[in-house]
């Protein structure tokens, strides 16, 4: 809406304007860039970075930088202008952030008790909602089609519409064939457990799936998988112009031009990869050599939501269920060690009813059920 009425602006106040919104895009890819470094750390890291990696690929791609110059070349007697191309963001939001968060993750180091060194096992570490894992993705593909629709910055001048409509449409396209195709290989059992994942479909339409298992093949602990879908799916974004541009792509025209189209995103790729890894391999390891990257690990076990905010985020007692779950954790010792937790009628020998109880019980459900008769049992661990 506001790049738009840009165009019906007077000379001085619509370059006023369109300053002020270059300025707005600098703090959103910088926030960006430490959201997906802090969020994708589970609470790890106290997040206090502050990004200058963004400003300099925006120049490098969206302003007259070397990238968007690109390069002139003689082919059947005509000079073409060969650069690379990069209409949304796939490498200078996506790759940037999926490099940063992969830099960040290696530097904090997995969470405690993420893999287990003498089995070589993966724990898995569950988030607190998967419902809100789901609204989530939804919000963020919602705001896809706004984020690539938005990306012509105009929506009045010729063929603007059309082109818009292009974008949303293939955002849509793009997404729903990637979660179905993840939801079927999941349930294949090549990159997970055989069963009907929603979360890993959600990983899927935004284009992290493959990406993520070879990430924790690397022992990185990347919880929100920000590297899987920033990097993955920026990575094939930038490559795929290459392949599929309708003018100059090398699956419709094969030909000198779209190979250097290739060789020209590929170079691009290569540039944004080494500038951020780099830039942040010097930001993240002077923080933690100042101690400073990631929280202490009392912290950690307990949580930050208290020690920053004075209140807890997940009260215990608003949280629990019936059903009974057979979940793994490291003790401190470095033994697995299984829990059987939730809550099972039993029969003792004097008929009455029994409940096995752990942690997630409400305080007062517990007393009514102990007015009602009941007894209430430890939880039954086995060690492994």
């Amino acid at each position: 809406m506001i790049t738009a009425q840009c165009q019906f602006l007077k000379p001085p106040l619509k370059m006023k304007l369109s300053r002020t919104l270059v300025r707005l895009g600098v703090v959103r890819t910088n926030a960006e860039a430490v959201q997906s470094f802090s969020y994708s750390q589970g609470r790890r890291c106290d997040p206090k970075s502050r990004g200058f990696i963004y400003p300099v690929v925006t120049h490098w791609v969206w302003s007259d930088g070397w990238l968007a110059k690109g390069g002139d070349y003689t082919i059947d007697n005509k000079t073409v202008t060969v650069g690379y191309q990069d209409f949304a963001g796939s490498g200078v939001v996506h790759v940037v952030g999926g490099v940063a968060a992969f830099v960040g993750a290696l530097l904090v180091g997995p969470r405690i008790g993420r893999f287990h060194a003498d089995t070589k096992t993966v724990v898995g570490i569950r988030g607190h909602s998967v419902p809100f894992a789901a609204l989530g993705g939804f919000i963020l593909l919602f705001g896809f089609l706004a984020f690539n629709g938005g990306s012509v910055l105009s929506i009045s001048g010729e063929n603007n519409g059309a082109t818009v409509s292009l974008a949303v449409v293939n955002t849509i396209i793009s997404a729903s064939v990637s979660a179905f195709f993840t939801l079927l290989l999941q349930k294949t059992g090549l990159f997970g457990n055989s069963r009907w994942s929603l979360l890993t479909t959600l990983n899927g339409a935004l284009a992290g799936m493959i990406t993520s298992w070879y990430v924790l093949k690397l022992k990185v602990d990347d919880p929100l998988d920000a590297v899987a879908v920033h990097f993955g799916g920026g990575t094939w974004g930038v490559i795929a112009v290459a392949f599929l541009n309708r003018d100059t792509g090398i699956l419709l025209h094969w030909n000198q031009e779209s190979g250097l189209k290739l060789g020209w995103q590929l170079c691009g790729l290569a540039a944004i990869i080494a500038w951020t890894g780099v830039l942040s391999l010097l930001l993240f390891g002077v923080m933690k050599l100042l101690r400073i990257l990631r929280v202490p690990e009392d912290i950690e076990r307990k949580g930050l939501d208290i020690p920053k905010h004075g209140e807890p985020a997940y009260p215990l007692e608003s949280y629990g269920h019936g059903h009974i779950e057979r979940v793994m954790r490291i003790l401190e010792s470095g033994q697995l060690q299984y829990i059987m937790q939730g809550y099972v009628p039993a029969q003792e020998e004097g008929g009455s009813e029994a409940v096995v109880q752990s942690g997630y019980e409400s305080p007062e459900v517990n007393v009514l059920k102990n007015r009602n008769g009941n007894t209430v049992l430890p939880v039954a661990t086995t060690p492994l």
